[in-house]
């Protein structure tokens, strides 16, 4: 079905780049974008962290803010 739809130069500039990029037609690349966001998008579940280290008669040692950052980030 033929429709037409107006959209700002900039977006349709994008969309042309974009599909030219990826090696698409510019009309199968506004397909795959409509049908991507009409596809209900996935719920992530939550999940409890992991526990760190093993329980015992010795406890972890707790790091302060600059500790972590040092450990982490050098």
């Amino acid at each position: 079905m033929r429709t037409t739809v107006e959209l700002p130069d900039e977006l349709l500039d994008a969309a042309k780049a974009t599909a030219a990029a990826a090696g698409v037609s510019l009309r199968q690349f506004f397909i795959e974008a409509v049908q991507q966001k009409l596809t209900p998008g996935r719920t992530k579940i939550r999940t409890s962290p992991p526990v760190i280290g093993q329980p015992g008669p010795q406890p972890i040692p707790v790091l302060s803010g600059k500790e972590l950052d040092e450990a982490m980030f050098g």
